[in-house]
């Protein structure tokens, strides 16, 4: 199993912290000097760390005074960057949490070996989860992974219930980039039961295909998000 470089190690030991409280909004976080020393990694691999913290909405920077612990904003999903459903919400309100519907090898119906490049029937891993936002259903995510880029993944559980991570450590995966589409929809009885909602709700159904280091595609994923959960997106000027 690889390891997670320095700076990854620093982003999610401050996560932790901040989730758990130990370091409430609007604390000032510790200098890139202090922060060094107390890791002992160089100013760089904390800079790189704080960088992530910023990017996934953790933390502000605040010229000439500092960086803080970033106040709670609309719940939502955060789609600046390629990661993980719990990254996504993150510094948006409310904590992410799954609830297994299925894991298992399976045969890869039309569409999925479509996207695969494979025979339809040839065996994939297939995840489906209800995504929680602060107990709340915010989301239901089904998940297809080539078998070969991650033979055992229906046989252990994933780390910290991420996927993405599950990928990058256990099975060395490198992601590059994703191709997503959304389009607004609404529920069949059949997406709508496990999100306690009823049939023929509004939902925004996305399609993400994700792209490893060498151009395999190592995901493919169709998810149903509920309203009350909308995507939050920061479009910088060029």
């Amino acid at each position: 199993m690889s390891r997670a470089p320095r700076y990854q190690v620093i982003h999610d030991d401050l996560v932790s912290q901040i989730r758990s409280g130990i370091l409430m909004p609007g604390t000032r976080l510790p200098s890139e000097t202090e922060l060094a020393r107390q890791y002992g990694v160089s100013r760089m691999t904390v800079r790189q760390a704080l960088d992530q913290l910023d990017s996934h909405g953790f933390v502000v920077r605040r010229q000439g005074s500092g960086t803080y612990v970033s106040e709670p904003s609309e719940r939502g999903r955060r789609l600046n960057r390629l990661r993980s459903f719990a990254d996504e919400i993150s510094g948006t309100g409310g904590e992410a949490s799954s609830r297994v519907i299925r894991c298992e090898s399976a045969a890869a119906p039309a569409e999925v070996a479509e996207v695969f490049g494979c025979a339809e029937g040839d065996t994939a891993n297939h995840l489906t989860r209800v995504r929680l936002i602060g107990g709340a259903p915010a989301a239901l995510q089904d998940a297809w992974v080539p078998y070969a880029v991650a033979p055992s993944l229906c046989r252990e559980p994933l780390l910290n219930d991420s996927l993405y991570r599950t990928l990058t450590e256990r099975f060395g995966v490198e992601l590059r980039h994703a191709d997503q589409s959304m389009a607004a929809t609404v529920l069949t009885a059949e997406q709508a039961a496990p999100l306690g909602t009823d049939p023929g709700g509004a939902a925004l159904e996305v399609h993400r295909t994700t792209y490893g280091s060498r151009g395999e595609i190592v995901e493919f994923t169709t998810s149903w998000t509920l309203p009350g959960f909308p995507f939050l997106l920061r479009i910088d000027a060029e």
